[in-house]
């Protein structure tokens, strides 16, 4: 359960539609997904900021959202909850549309680690974040006890955390790591494709004049 996977490939292979598989939001078109009657997913979707209650600062939408499940939580716990993760001082108490999307972000994962999943699902999770909001959020993924699931592009994150790198490529899924290929022969190889592809575009772009 304290499995730290990042799930890398080309854009359109079909990486978030593998964690929706996971969440059951999708039903595959072949096969099965089986799934633990007791495992507890959390997930976090580029879109999940616009979900937040953009009236309301994060301090209050922590401890309304959850004054049923934890009422004996003060307010310096919450505090310290979305201090966690970058969050203090004034931005606590702004009402969240006036936050930048990064901060808003962070509200997102402060509310997931509430929920305490057994596994995080991240999908491209850095969207919008700075350099200190990645590291921020890499130091989060650390202390999380359950297992992480990161579908992203963003290699300051995944060589942060991930212990094993997962390819989704021509319709399958490729353990990269029992193939002794890590995180960094995996980015020089990214660069050497692109620098091919860009002479080949330059070939072709010379053959046509």
């Amino acid at each position: 359960m304290d499995s730290r996977v990042a799930i890398v490939g080309q854009n359109g292979t079909g990486k978030s539609t593998l964690l929706n598989l996971i969440t059951g939001a999708l039903n595959p078109c072949e096969g099965t997904v089986q799934r633990h009657a007791g495992l507890k997913l959390g997930k976090y979707s580029q879109h999940s900021a616009d979900q937040l209650p953009y009236d309301k600062s994060p301090l209050e939408y922590m401890e309304s959202k959850y004054k049923d499940k934890f009422p004996d939580k003060e307010l310096q716990f919450w505090r310290g909850q979305l201090g966690r993760f970058g969050l203090s001082g004034a931005h606590q108490t702004a009402p969240i549309r006036t936050l930048s999307d990064g901060l808003r972000n962070r509200v997102v994962f402060s509310q997931l680690a509430m929920e305490q999943p057994h596994i995080l699902l991240l999908d491209e999770p850095t969207n919008h974040l700075d350099m200190g909001s990645i590291d921020a959020l890499a130091q989060a993924i650390k202390e999380f006890e359950g297992g992480v699931v990161i579908v992203s592009h963003d290699f300051r994150l995944i060589s942060q955390v991930a212990q094993s790198l997962w390819e989704v490529k021509d319709r399958k899924i490729v353990n990269l790591s029992t193939m002794d290929v890590s995180i960094q022969d995996y980015k020089k190889q990214l660069a050497k494709n692109s620098a091919e592809a860009i002479e080949r575009a330059k070939l072709f772009a010379k053959g046509k004049n």
